[in-house]
Protein backbone atom coordinates (compact mmCIF):
# COMPACT_ATOMS: atom_id res chain seq x y z
CA UNK A 1 0.00 0.00 0.00
CA UNK A 2 1.03 3.66 -0.98
CA UNK A 3 0.41 6.68 -0.40
CA UNK A 4 -0.35 9.09 -3.25
CA UNK A 5 1.20 12.25 -3.40
CA UNK A 6 0.51 15.19 -6.46
CA UNK A 7 4.29 16.14 -8.30
CA UNK A 8 3.86 18.89 -10.12
CA UNK A 9 7.41 18.49 -11.91
CA UNK A 10 5.42 14.78 -13.19
CA UNK A 11 2.10 16.61 -13.76
CA UNK A 12 4.09 18.81 -16.00
CA UNK A 13 5.43 16.14 -18.01
CA UNK A 14 2.57 14.38 -18.55
CA UNK A 15 0.54 17.29 -19.51
CA UNK A 16 2.95 17.46 -22.13
CA UNK A 17 2.55 13.99 -23.16
CA UNK A 18 -1.40 14.39 -22.91
CA UNK A 19 -0.66 17.16 -25.58
CA UNK A 20 1.49 15.38 -28.07
CA UNK A 21 -1.01 12.72 -27.90
CA UNK A 22 -3.79 14.80 -28.24
CA UNK A 23 -2.46 16.33 -31.43
CA UNK A 24 -1.52 12.61 -33.49
CA UNK A 25 -4.64 11.86 -32.53
CA UNK A 26 -6.33 14.86 -34.33
CA UNK A 27 -4.20 13.97 -37.10
CA UNK A 28 -5.38 10.65 -37.35
CA UNK A 29 -8.92 12.14 -37.09
CA UNK A 30 -8.21 14.32 -40.00
CA UNK A 31 -7.51 11.34 -42.10
CA UNK A 32 -10.70 10.23 -42.06
CA UNK A 33 -12.78 13.13 -44.63
CA UNK A 34 -15.86 12.55 -46.85
CA UNK A 35 -15.33 12.36 -50.54
CA UNK A 36 -15.48 15.87 -50.86
CA UNK A 37 -12.75 16.50 -48.12
CA UNK A 38 -14.42 18.95 -45.66
CA UNK A 39 -15.95 16.64 -42.68
CA UNK A 40 -14.65 13.67 -40.52
CA UNK A 41 -17.29 10.81 -40.73
CA UNK A 42 -19.91 10.48 -38.08
CA UNK A 43 -19.10 6.70 -36.52
CA UNK A 44 -22.43 4.71 -37.04
CA UNK A 45 -22.33 0.60 -36.81
CA UNK A 46 -24.92 -1.38 -38.13
CA UNK A 47 -27.21 -3.14 -35.46
CA UNK A 48 -27.09 -6.64 -37.28
CA UNK A 49 -23.13 -6.38 -35.91
CA UNK A 50 -24.29 -5.26 -32.30
CA UNK A 51 -26.00 -8.18 -32.05
CA UNK A 52 -23.32 -11.06 -33.26
CA UNK A 53 -21.76 -11.46 -29.88
CA UNK A 54 -23.19 -10.44 -26.74
CA UNK A 55 -20.73 -7.54 -24.65
CA UNK A 56 -19.48 -9.49 -21.32
CA UNK A 57 -19.26 -7.11 -18.49
CA UNK A 58 -15.77 -6.90 -17.02
CA UNK A 59 -16.41 -6.96 -13.24
CA UNK A 60 -14.09 -5.68 -10.43
CA UNK A 61 -16.62 -7.25 -7.70
CA UNK A 62 -18.74 -9.70 -9.19
CA UNK A 63 -22.17 -8.39 -9.50
CA UNK A 64 -21.73 -5.31 -7.91
CA UNK A 65 -18.95 -3.03 -9.71
CA UNK A 66 -18.37 -3.16 -13.27
CA UNK A 67 -15.18 -1.81 -14.76
CA UNK A 68 -15.27 1.50 -16.55
CA UNK A 69 -18.58 2.50 -14.70
CA UNK A 70 -19.41 5.30 -12.29
CA UNK A 71 -21.01 4.51 -9.25
CA UNK A 72 -22.30 6.00 -5.75
CA UNK A 73 -22.10 4.40 -2.30
CA UNK A 74 -24.33 6.36 0.40
CA UNK A 75 -25.26 5.93 3.77
CA UNK A 76 -25.94 7.49 7.37
CA UNK A 77 -23.67 8.62 9.58
CA UNK A 78 -21.50 6.01 11.10
CA UNK A 79 -23.52 2.99 9.49
CA UNK A 80 -20.27 2.05 8.05
CA UNK A 81 -20.26 3.12 4.04
CA UNK A 82 -16.54 3.74 4.17
CA UNK A 83 -15.69 0.43 5.83
CA UNK A 84 -17.61 -1.19 2.41
CA UNK A 85 -15.05 1.06 0.10
CA UNK A 86 -12.15 0.11 1.93
CA UNK A 87 -12.86 -3.46 1.99
CA UNK A 88 -13.39 -3.72 -1.76
CA UNK A 89 -9.97 -1.62 -2.12
CA UNK A 90 -8.40 -4.18 -0.29
CA UNK A 91 -9.79 -7.09 -1.45
CA UNK A 92 -9.17 -5.80 -4.89
CA UNK A 93 -5.95 -4.43 -4.10
CA UNK A 94 -5.46 -8.36 -3.30
CA UNK A 95 -6.98 -10.26 -5.37
CA UNK A 96 -9.16 -12.00 -2.95
CA UNK A 97 -12.61 -12.64 -2.99
CA UNK A 98 -15.05 -10.25 -1.87
CA UNK A 99 -17.00 -12.31 0.95
CA UNK A 100 -18.82 -14.48 -1.57
CA UNK A 101 -18.17 -12.30 -4.25
CA UNK A 102 -15.09 -13.03 -7.03
CA UNK A 103 -12.65 -10.33 -7.83
CA UNK A 104 -10.44 -9.06 -10.14
CA UNK A 105 -6.94 -7.70 -9.33
CA UNK A 106 -6.47 -3.95 -10.21
CA UNK A 107 -4.59 -1.08 -8.50
CA UNK A 108 -6.87 1.14 -6.23
CA UNK A 109 -6.88 4.47 -5.50
CA UNK A 110 -8.77 5.92 -2.95
CA UNK A 111 -9.07 10.06 -3.00
CA UNK A 112 -9.41 10.34 1.27
CA UNK A 113 -11.40 13.47 2.64
CA UNK A 114 -10.65 13.09 6.17
CA UNK A 115 -9.19 10.72 8.86
CA UNK A 116 -5.72 9.39 7.53
CA UNK A 117 -5.15 8.11 10.97
CA UNK A 118 -8.63 6.27 11.10
CA UNK A 119 -7.97 4.54 7.77
CA UNK A 120 -4.39 3.32 8.73
CA UNK A 121 -6.78 1.91 11.74
CA UNK A 122 -9.23 0.43 9.39
CA UNK A 123 -6.71 -0.88 7.21
CA UNK A 124 -4.63 -2.49 10.11
CA UNK A 125 -8.02 -4.52 11.04
CA UNK A 126 -8.68 -5.85 7.39
CA UNK A 127 -5.11 -7.30 7.69
CA UNK A 128 -6.22 -9.16 11.13
CA UNK A 129 -9.44 -10.11 9.16
CA UNK A 130 -7.84 -11.27 5.83
CA UNK A 131 -4.61 -12.32 7.43
CA UNK A 132 -2.43 -11.03 5.15
CA UNK A 133 -0.65 -7.54 4.48
CA UNK A 134 -2.55 -4.75 2.87
CA UNK A 135 -1.76 -4.58 -0.39
CA UNK A 136 1.26 -2.60 -2.08
CA UNK A 137 -1.46 -1.88 -5.04
CA UNK A 138 -3.53 0.10 -3.27
CA UNK A 139 -2.99 3.61 -2.87
CA UNK A 140 -4.49 6.47 -0.64
CA UNK A 141 -4.22 10.29 -1.11
CA UNK A 142 -2.52 12.12 2.07
CA UNK A 143 -5.08 15.27 1.34
CA UNK A 144 -8.50 15.62 -0.68
CA UNK A 145 -8.84 16.59 -4.44
CA UNK A 146 -11.21 19.49 -5.38
CA UNK A 147 -13.50 17.64 -8.10
CA UNK A 148 -15.00 21.11 -9.44
CA UNK A 149 -11.65 22.56 -10.72
CA UNK A 150 -10.70 20.42 -14.00
CA UNK A 151 -6.53 21.64 -13.54
CA UNK A 152 -7.26 20.10 -10.03
CA UNK A 153 -8.51 17.06 -11.80
CA UNK A 154 -6.38 16.76 -14.14
CA UNK A 155 -3.48 16.77 -11.58
CA UNK A 156 -5.26 13.92 -9.84
CA UNK A 157 -5.24 12.07 -13.18
CA UNK A 158 -1.90 12.75 -13.72
CA UNK A 159 -0.75 11.61 -10.86
CA UNK A 160 -2.83 8.32 -10.70
CA UNK A 161 -1.25 7.52 -14.59
CA UNK A 162 1.97 8.18 -13.28
CA UNK A 163 2.39 5.93 -10.15
CA UNK A 164 -0.25 3.45 -10.72
CA UNK A 165 -0.47 3.55 -14.52
CA UNK A 166 -3.04 0.38 -14.43
CA UNK A 167 -5.76 1.86 -11.91
CA UNK A 168 -9.27 -0.17 -11.94
CA UNK A 169 -10.71 1.28 -9.11
CA UNK A 170 -10.73 5.34 -8.10
CA UNK A 171 -13.02 5.92 -4.86
CA UNK A 172 -13.47 9.38 -4.05
CA UNK A 173 -14.65 9.09 -0.18
CA UNK A 174 -16.31 11.58 0.98
CA UNK A 175 -18.24 13.51 -2.23
CA UNK A 176 -18.71 16.41 0.25
CA UNK A 177 -14.89 16.44 1.15
CA UNK A 178 -13.56 16.33 -2.14
CA UNK A 179 -15.75 19.27 -3.64
CA UNK A 180 -15.93 22.91 -3.43
CA UNK A 181 -19.34 23.31 -4.14
CA UNK A 182 -23.46 23.00 -3.12
CA UNK A 183 -23.96 19.32 -3.39
CA UNK A 184 -27.56 20.23 -3.63
CA UNK A 185 -26.98 21.88 -6.93
CA UNK A 186 -27.73 20.34 -10.48
CA UNK A 187 -24.84 22.69 -12.00
CA UNK A 188 -21.84 21.83 -9.48
CA UNK A 189 -22.90 17.99 -9.72
CA UNK A 190 -23.22 18.39 -13.95
CA UNK A 191 -19.23 20.03 -13.05
CA UNK A 192 -18.28 16.84 -10.70
CA UNK A 193 -19.68 14.13 -12.82
CA UNK A 194 -18.07 16.07 -15.87
CA UNK A 195 -14.94 16.09 -14.60
CA UNK A 196 -15.16 12.24 -14.02
CA UNK A 197 -15.62 11.75 -17.24
CA UNK A 198 -13.18 13.87 -18.91
CA UNK A 199 -9.85 12.79 -16.84
CA UNK A 200 -10.89 9.72 -14.80
CA UNK A 201 -12.79 7.81 -17.28
CA UNK A 202 -10.42 7.89 -20.11
CA UNK A 203 -8.24 5.96 -17.26
CA UNK A 204 -10.65 2.97 -17.97
CA UNK A 205 -11.09 3.02 -14.02
CA UNK A 206 -14.17 2.66 -12.51
CA UNK A 207 -15.16 5.19 -9.89
CA UNK A 208 -17.05 4.99 -6.74
CA UNK A 209 -18.06 8.11 -4.62
CA UNK A 210 -18.47 7.86 -1.16
CA UNK A 211 -21.65 10.33 -0.18
CA UNK A 212 -24.10 10.43 2.60
CA UNK A 213 -27.51 9.87 2.84
CA UNK A 214 -30.63 12.36 2.67
CA UNK A 215 -31.40 14.32 5.90
CA UNK A 216 -34.90 13.09 6.19
CA UNK A 217 -34.97 10.10 3.75
CA UNK A 218 -32.47 7.82 4.41
CA UNK A 219 -33.02 5.35 1.27
CA UNK A 220 -32.04 8.01 -0.95
CA UNK A 221 -28.54 9.74 -1.21
CA UNK A 222 -28.07 13.65 0.22
CA UNK A 223 -28.29 17.06 -2.42
CA UNK A 224 -29.26 16.81 -6.14
CA UNK A 225 -31.39 14.14 -8.03
CA UNK A 226 -29.38 14.43 -10.46
CA UNK A 227 -26.34 12.48 -8.58
CA UNK A 228 -28.23 9.26 -9.44
CA UNK A 229 -29.31 9.69 -12.91
CA UNK A 230 -25.70 10.06 -13.37
CA UNK A 231 -24.76 6.83 -12.18
CA UNK A 232 -24.50 3.42 -13.50
CA UNK A 233 -24.64 1.46 -9.83
CA UNK A 234 -26.26 3.19 -6.56
CA UNK A 235 -25.69 1.22 -3.56
CA UNK A 236 -27.29 2.44 -0.17
CA UNK A 237 -25.87 1.07 3.61
CA UNK A 238 -28.45 1.03 6.20
CA UNK A 239 -28.56 0.43 9.88
CA UNK A 240 -30.52 -2.20 11.09
CA UNK A 241 -30.61 -3.31 14.62
CA UNK A 242 -27.11 -4.26 15.99
CA UNK A 243 -26.10 -4.47 12.51
CA UNK A 244 -26.14 -2.72 8.75
CA UNK A 245 -27.97 -4.10 5.76
CA UNK A 246 -26.26 -3.33 2.27
CA UNK A 247 -28.61 -2.95 -0.99
CA UNK A 248 -27.93 -2.58 -4.53
CA UNK A 249 -30.98 -0.09 -5.66
CA UNK A 250 -29.86 1.18 -8.66
CA UNK A 251 -28.60 -1.04 -11.65
CA UNK A 252 -28.27 0.00 -15.15
CA UNK A 253 -26.65 -3.26 -17.06
CA UNK A 254 -26.89 -5.64 -14.69
CA UNK A 255 -29.34 -7.72 -12.21
CA UNK A 256 -29.02 -6.55 -8.75
CA UNK A 257 -28.26 -9.59 -6.36
CA UNK A 258 -29.87 -10.15 -2.53
CA UNK A 259 -29.53 -7.46 -0.30
CA UNK A 260 -26.80 -8.21 2.40
CA UNK A 261 -26.51 -8.69 5.55
CA UNK A 262 -23.34 -7.62 8.03
CA UNK A 263 -22.35 -6.78 11.61
CA UNK A 264 -19.74 -4.41 12.58
CA UNK A 265 -16.89 -6.60 14.62
CA UNK A 266 -14.28 -4.40 17.07
CA UNK A 267 -10.52 -5.94 16.91
CA UNK A 268 -7.54 -5.33 19.68
CA UNK A 269 -5.09 -4.21 16.54
CA UNK A 270 -1.90 -4.56 19.34
CA UNK A 271 -1.17 -1.09 19.13
CA UNK A 272 -1.08 1.17 22.10
CA UNK A 273 -1.49 4.58 21.82
CA UNK A 274 0.11 7.37 24.07
CA UNK A 275 -1.01 6.41 26.98
CA UNK A 276 -0.39 2.67 26.68
CA UNK A 277 -4.03 1.70 26.14
CA UNK A 278 -4.84 -0.61 23.64
CA UNK A 279 -6.08 0.68 19.95
CA UNK A 280 -9.36 -1.11 18.29
CA UNK A 281 -10.93 -0.71 15.05
CA UNK A 282 -13.50 -2.44 13.19
CA UNK A 283 -14.22 -3.98 10.00
CA UNK A 284 -17.39 -6.04 8.11
CA UNK A 285 -18.57 -9.58 9.13
CA UNK A 286 -20.98 -10.98 6.77
CA UNK A 287 -23.87 -12.43 7.85
CA UNK A 288 -25.62 -13.88 4.25
CA UNK A 289 -28.69 -12.37 2.94
CA UNK A 290 -31.09 -9.53 4.39
CA UNK A 291 -34.06 -10.67 5.32
CA UNK A 292 -36.46 -8.78 3.36
CA UNK A 293 -38.55 -6.03 5.43
CA UNK A 294 -42.27 -6.46 5.37
CA UNK A 295 -44.23 -3.28 3.74
CA UNK A 296 -46.18 -1.79 6.92
CA UNK A 297 -49.66 -0.42 5.58
CA UNK A 298 -49.81 2.83 6.55
CA UNK A 299 -52.99 4.48 8.89
CA UNK A 300 -55.85 6.56 7.57
CA UNK A 301 -55.81 9.87 9.89
CA UNK A 302 -58.93 8.63 12.10
CA UNK A 303 -56.60 5.77 12.58
CA UNK A 304 -53.70 7.39 13.87
CA UNK A 305 -55.80 9.26 16.07
CA UNK A 306 -57.63 6.57 17.64
CA UNK A 307 -54.06 4.82 18.17
CA UNK A 308 -52.73 8.02 19.93
CA UNK A 309 -55.68 8.01 21.84
CA UNK A 310 -55.10 4.53 22.90
CA UNK A 311 -51.19 5.30 24.07
CA UNK A 312 -52.71 8.56 25.80
CA UNK A 313 -55.52 6.56 27.38
CA UNK A 314 -52.78 4.18 28.77
CA UNK A 315 -50.58 6.69 29.74
CA UNK A 316 -52.92 8.24 31.94
CA UNK A 317 -54.89 5.16 32.90
CA UNK A 318 -53.23 2.42 32.51
CA UNK A 319 -52.67 -0.96 35.09
CA UNK A 320 -49.91 -3.22 35.48
CA UNK A 321 -50.67 -6.38 33.15
CA UNK A 322 -51.84 -9.86 35.86
CA UNK A 323 -49.38 -12.35 36.20
CA UNK A 324 -52.05 -14.85 33.59
CA UNK A 325 -50.88 -11.54 30.59
CA UNK A 326 -47.40 -11.61 31.99
CA UNK A 327 -47.00 -15.29 31.51
CA UNK A 328 -48.69 -16.06 27.82
CA UNK A 329 -47.47 -12.38 26.22
CA UNK A 330 -43.94 -12.80 27.57
CA UNK A 331 -41.89 -10.55 25.38
CA UNK A 332 -44.11 -7.88 24.83
CA UNK A 333 -43.07 -7.53 28.86
CA UNK A 334 -40.13 -8.79 29.73
CA UNK A 335 -38.37 -5.92 27.26
CA UNK A 336 -39.78 -2.97 28.65
CA UNK A 337 -38.62 -4.15 32.33
CA UNK A 338 -42.11 -4.28 33.84
CA UNK A 339 -42.78 -0.38 32.58
CA UNK A 340 -45.38 -1.33 30.17
CA UNK A 341 -48.85 -0.65 30.84
CA UNK A 342 -52.33 -2.13 29.64
CA UNK A 343 -56.40 -0.91 29.98
CA UNK A 344 -59.70 -2.09 29.87
CA UNK A 345 -60.89 -1.85 26.25
CA UNK A 346 -64.29 -0.74 28.04
CA UNK A 347 -62.23 2.36 29.84
CA UNK A 348 -60.37 3.26 26.85
CA UNK A 349 -63.65 3.36 24.35
CA UNK A 350 -65.33 6.50 25.32
CA UNK A 351 -61.69 8.05 24.89
CA UNK A 352 -61.18 6.61 21.19
CA UNK A 353 -64.79 7.81 21.04
CA UNK A 354 -63.60 11.75 20.99
CA UNK A 355 -61.15 11.18 18.72
CA UNK A 356 -63.03 10.21 15.72
CA UNK A 357 -64.31 12.75 13.34
CA UNK A 358 -67.33 14.50 13.07
CA UNK A 359 -68.81 12.52 10.30
CA UNK A 360 -69.36 9.34 13.06
CA UNK A 361 -71.93 11.28 14.77
CA UNK A 362 -74.23 8.68 16.54
CA UNK A 363 -73.18 6.53 18.95
CA UNK A 364 -73.85 3.42 16.06
CA UNK A 365 -71.36 5.11 13.38
CA UNK A 366 -68.67 5.78 16.49
CA UNK A 367 -68.95 2.02 17.43
CA UNK A 368 -68.63 0.66 14.00
CA UNK A 369 -65.68 2.85 13.03
CA UNK A 370 -63.99 2.07 16.63
CA UNK A 371 -64.17 -1.92 15.91
CA UNK A 372 -63.04 -1.31 11.80
CA UNK A 373 -59.76 0.52 12.80
CA UNK A 374 -59.28 -2.08 16.05
CA UNK A 375 -59.43 -4.98 13.80
CA UNK A 376 -56.23 -3.33 11.91
CA UNK A 377 -54.33 -2.45 14.27
CA UNK A 378 -54.49 -6.18 15.57
CA UNK A 379 -53.80 -7.52 12.40
CA UNK A 380 -50.43 -5.29 11.86
CA UNK A 381 -49.47 -5.76 15.03
CA UNK A 382 -50.23 -2.43 16.53
CA UNK A 383 -51.61 -3.56 19.53
CA UNK A 384 -52.72 -6.71 21.39
CA UNK A 385 -55.85 -7.53 23.23
CA UNK A 386 -56.53 -10.41 25.70
CA UNK A 387 -59.36 -10.83 28.03
CA UNK A 388 -61.02 -7.23 27.66
CA UNK A 389 -57.21 -5.52 28.10
CA UNK A 390 -55.72 -4.04 25.07
CA UNK A 391 -51.79 -2.71 24.87
CA UNK A 392 -49.22 -1.26 22.72
CA UNK A 393 -46.74 -3.48 20.64
CA UNK A 394 -43.77 -1.82 20.32
CA UNK A 395 -42.15 -3.36 16.98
Amino acid sequence: MGALNWNESITKHNQRLFRQHEAEQEKQNKQTFTDDDTKPLFPLVPASEMTDKPIQINWLVKNILEQGSINLLFGEPAAGKSLFALDWAFCIASGIDWEINRTKQTDVVIIAGEGFSGMQRRLKALEIKYQRKAPERLFISKRPAQMLDSENVEWVADTIKSTCPNAGLIIIDTLHRNMDGDENSSQDIGKFVNNLDMFFKPLGAAVLVVHHSGHSEKQRSRGSSSIKGAMDGEFCVSKNGDGVTFACIKAKDFVAGNDMQFTINQVDLGWFDDEEQPMTSVFLNYMGDAIPKQKTAKLSPREELILTSLCCAIDKHGIEPNEEIKAIFKDDFDSFLGTQKVILINDWRPIAYKSINADASTEDAKRVALNRCRTKLLKLGYVVEYDGFIWRKHK
